[in-house]
């Protein structure tokens, strides 16, 4: 019985399930051992191998922290955007050097980030290997599976091109040792990476049967991302232009903002109109938890907080002032010297009752500011404050009234967290949309999609204390029209800042915008004297906008001359 190994990664054999669930939610079932590609070349295994390459974006495959694509050590801590958190020799090894840019190829977060990646990479190829073999599968399902293979095999490269630009591109042909030392990645993958997304989105269906299932519309979302990121304005324009116009989810609402912004995150509405894609995440099903965002857990608040664990991942003084407002209107600059108060800088005068937006609340924990609905935030949540600051991460966490539907409580580390991640939602794709009107469209559309944005939070439910609201809150529109380019720019980039904080995507951001080191230094430099644990680091241009290519896989690429395939990146 032939074994295809899982290219680029430790990972020998492949786990895929043969049973598809019938339920709406459709990653609800954990692998169920190691299989043949022979032994699935049939309806049920192909469809059994596409979940599993879904399930994927979850990283627990090859059980590790910080793999998923919720990217939350790689595109939050990473940026201005949060601390590492927790205590200060918790996950040393693992997050430290990745905070501080000195990172090395050897760094075990850093190998199994490539590895969860390419495991994607390489399960997506087993679906489009065998669908090809099925027989009595219809063209109409046909057509579906590959499309679906292409469309996670090319997100998954994205993912590798983002946080290792220099990757080498692996499709359904590479399944010997011999052919993945042939490999190289000296040449960019991005014409590839828009074929599969591409491809995805002419062939997708708008709606989909399973929840969770990427459709059309998404599919072309990622393609119209995926251009984006190489300046492809004109070209993304027109991709976002219809999927604004005719988008629906997979279930055939049209894609709209959630009303309040307090629900984006809610359990309830995971699945709804502003959702376009994310990793599909559940408990109580009976599998231990095989189902839930154990990467997740690692974020929940310290101690009696909810869900009673480690602390990682705590919002930055940065951030918090982001949300300060004047007029109902930002400041359009992160390095505001005036801080949003805390018990750290403050401690006789906090919480801050001054103007801000009213997402703070929704996106930060403030010590004694109501924290959904748990009551005031309390100090005993931080779990070390001189390390990871006064803040606490709020979008991903539960609700109280969620504990037992979407939360499973448990001991230390045990509690189980079944809450989906939204990795695109509609308001991100407005602000995608409008950096092209910025660039190549209409300055007037621009200020169109942000107000959208912004109205949505004016409308939003105020956090209360007691019978007031915890702050000042004053959050308005711009009504002045935009007629100057470069502010047209830095407050679409701002509303991404403030609208997104806490989601993965500012880093990524920062660099493809070209201002990563002018950022990240100011913020190092501003920051280190109220967090140490980023005190004399820099961000080095040219080297820290991607992380170094693992060390293993480099020598996983040697020939037996000592030819190697992949070579490493500038700096490393």
């Amino acid at each position: 019985m032939k074994k295809y190994i899982s290219i680029l990664s430790t990972s020998i054999i492949l786990s895929l399930m043969v049973v598809v669930s019938c339920k709406d939610e459709f990653l609800d079932r954990p692998p169920l051992g190691a299989i043949s590609e022979e032994a699935i070349t049939n309806e049920n295994g192909v469809n059994g191998a596409l979940i599993v390459a879904y399930r994927a974006l979850t990283g627990n495959q090859i059980a590790a922290w910080y793999v998923s694509a919720s990217n939350w050590l790689w595109g939050s801590i990473r940026s201005d955007d949060a601390y590492k958190g927790s205590e200060s020799l918790d996950q040393a090894t693992e997050i430290n050097p990745t905070e501080r840019f000195e990172v090395l190829p050897s760094n075990p977060s850093v190998t199994n980030k490539w590895k969860a990646i390419y495991d994607g990479i390489g399960m997506a190829n087993i679906v489009l290997r065998i669908v090809e073999k099925v027989q009595g599968l219809s063209e109409t399902n046909k057509k579906n599976i590959i499309a679906e293979a292409r469309f996670l095999r090319g997100f998954n490269h994205f993912e590798a091109k983002r946080n290792f630009n220099n990757v080498p591109y692996v499709d359904e042909k590479v399944t010997s040792t011999d052919q993945y030392k042939a490999l190289t990645n000296e040449a960019s993958i991005w014409p590839q990476i828009e074929a599969d997304l591409k491809f995805a989105y002419d062939n997708l269906p708008p709606t989909q049967a399973q929840i969770g299932r990427v459709n059309k519309w998404a599919a072309g979302a990622y393609y119209a991302k995926a251009l984006l990121y190489q300046n492809k304005y004109a070209e993304a324009k027109v991709i976002f232009d219809a999927v604004i116009a005719n988008g629906v989810t997979s279930k055939g609402e049209k894609y709209g903002l959630q009303g309040d912004f307090k629900d984006v995150f809610r359990g309830d509405y995971e699945n709804g109109k502003e959702a376009m894609f994310g990793i599909q995440y559940t408990v109580g099903d009976g599998t231990g938890g095989a189902n839930s965002d154990k990467e997740g857990e690692l974020t929940n608040p310290h101690n009696d907080g909810p869900g009673g664990c480690c602390g990682f991942h705590q919002p930055s003084q940065t951030l918090v002032n982001a949300y300060r407002t004047q007029g109902g209107l930002p400041f359009l600059y992160t390095s505001n010297a005036v801080n949003v108060k805390s018990q750290e800088s403050n401690p006789n005068d906090y919480p801050d009752r001054g103007q801000l937006d009213t997402r703070l609340d929704y996106t930060v924990g403030r010590i004694g500011v109501p924290y959904k609905d748990f009551g005031p935030a309390k100090a005993t949540w931080i779990r070390q404050l001189a390390n990871g600051g006064p803040w606490l991460p709020n979008k991903h966490i539960q609700w109280k009234d969620e504990v037992g539907k979407y939360q499973v409580p448990g001991s230390w580390g045990q509690s189980q967290l079944g809450k989906n991640v939204l990795l695109l939602r509609y308001a991100d794709l407005l602000l995608m949309a409008a950096e092209c009107e910025v660039e190549v469209g209409s300055l007037t559309k621009a200020q169109e999609y942000v107000n959208m944005i912004r109205d949505r939070a004016v409308k939003s439910t105020k956090v209360m204390d007691g019978d007031k609201p915890a702050a000042d809150y004053q959050v308005a529109i711009y009504t002045a029209p935009w007629t100057d380019k470069n502010t047209a720019r830095d407050a679409v980039r701002f509303e991404r800042l403030i609208e997104l904080a806490m989601e993965g995507h500012r880093f990524y951001d920062l660099v493809r915008w070209g201002i990563a080191d002018v950022v990240i230094n100011d913020f190092i430099k501003r920051e280190s004297v109220i967090r140490t644990s980023i005190a004399g680091t820099t961000f080095k241009k040219g080297k820290d906008e991607y992380l170094p290519i693992p060390e293993f896989a480099i020598n996983q690429s040697k020939t037996a001359d000592g030819k190697q395939g992949l070579k490493q990146n500038p700096g490393y």
